[in-house]
C-alpha cells in the first residue's frame, strides 16, 4: 500500500484517527482498527475495489502513534488529542510529510482530517511539491464521506448547488421530541439503518449524501426519533438535520 507500488498510481490520501475503534485484541493494520465513517467509506471502497491501480497510498494520522502507513499494524487504545499533545505530533508529523511526498511523486493528495489534527500539519504548504493537486476535505461528516468516496472513485467532487448549510445548533425539537445527535452519531445512526433495510430508501427531493448513497431526510430523522415518516413534513426533517449541524442537498 505504500513505497513498493508501483508508479501506475500515484494518488496520497491522508485521514485522521477515529475515536471509534475496533477493540479486537492485538493487532490489526491501523485501516481495519479504526472505524469512524470516513473508515468505513474507506474499507468499503477496499474491499470492493481488488484492481492494485487504483487503490492510493494511505496515511493516518493517529493521536497515539503519529503519522503512520495504514497497514501499519496497531492495538487498541483510547487517547484523544488535546492541545498538548497537537504541539507535540507537529514536527514528527511534518518531518514524516516531507519523507513521503520525497520518497514518491504524486500527482493528488486528499486529507480529510478533523480540525485538531489539521492543527497538527499547520505549515504543511511548503512541503507540497509544483503540480501536485491538493484537496482538503471541508464540512460536516455526511459531506465529508460523499467526498471521499468520490475521491476514491476518480468521481468530480459532489456540487454545493442546491444545499442547506447546518445551523449546528447542537439540538433540535421535533413534534415534542427532543433530539441530541452528534454529526458522527447519526452517521453511526444512519449507517445501522441500512444495514437493517433490506430494500434502500429513496429520495424525492432532498438526501444526505452517506458514502455513495444518497439518504431521504425523511427516513434519516425517523432512524432518529422512531417517528413514521408520515407524522411530520420534509421541511420539518431539514430543519432538525441543520439544526444538528447535517448539511443537506437536493437534487437538480
Amino acid at each position: 500500500m505504500n513505497k513498493e507500488k508501483t508508479a501506475s498510481n500515484p494518488r496520497l490520501l491522508l485521514l485522521s484517527c477515529s475515536r471509534k475503534k475496533h477493540s479486537t485484541p492485538g493487532l490489526l493494520p491501523a485501516l481495519e482498527r479504526y472505524d469512524g465513517p470516513l473508515f468505513r467509506v474507506t474499507n468499503k471502497f477496499m474491499r470492493g475495489n481488488l484492481r492494485e491501480a487504483k487503490v492510493p497510498d494511505m496515511y493516518i494520522l493517529s493521536s497515539r502513534f503519529g503519522l503512520i502507513p495504514a497497514c501499519k499494524p496497531i492495538s487498541y487504545y483510547d487517547r484523544r488529542v488535546t492541545s498538548q499533545r497537537v504541539k507535540e505530533l507537529e514536527g514528527p508529523v511534518l518531518t514524516e510529510l516531507e519523507q513521503i511526498l520525497q520518497n514518491r511523486r504524486y500527482y493528488e493528495l486528499f486529507i480529510s482530517m478533523g480540525k485538531n489534527y489539521m492543527q497538527a500539519l499547520r505549515g504543511y504548504e511548503p512541503l507540497i511539491p509544483p503540480n501536485l493537486k491538493v484537496t482538503i476535505s471541508t464540512g460536516g461528516m455526511g459531506r465529508k464521506q460523499a467526498e471521499l468516496r468520490n475521491w476514491l472513485h476518480g468521481e468530480p467532487r459532489m456540487s454545493l448547488n442546491n444545499q442547506t448549510k447546518p445551523v449546528q445548533q447542537g439540538k433540535a425539537n421535533l413534534r415534542g421530541i427532543e433530539i441530541a445527535f452528534t454529526p458522527e452519531q447519526i452517521m453511526d445512526v444512519a449507517c445501522l439503518g441500512l444495514t437493517a433495510e433490506r430494500n434502500l430508501p429513496r429520495y424525492q427531493v432532498w438526501f444526505v449524501p452517506i458514502g455513495h448513497q444518497r439518504i431521504p431526510v425523511k427516513w434519516l430523522v425517523n432512524q432518529m426519533t422512531g417517528l413514521p415518516v408520515n407524522s411530520f413534513h420534509t421541511d420539518e426533517a431539514r430543519r432538525v438535520l441543520q439544526q444538528l449541524g447535517i448539511e443537506v442537498y437536493s437534487r437538480g
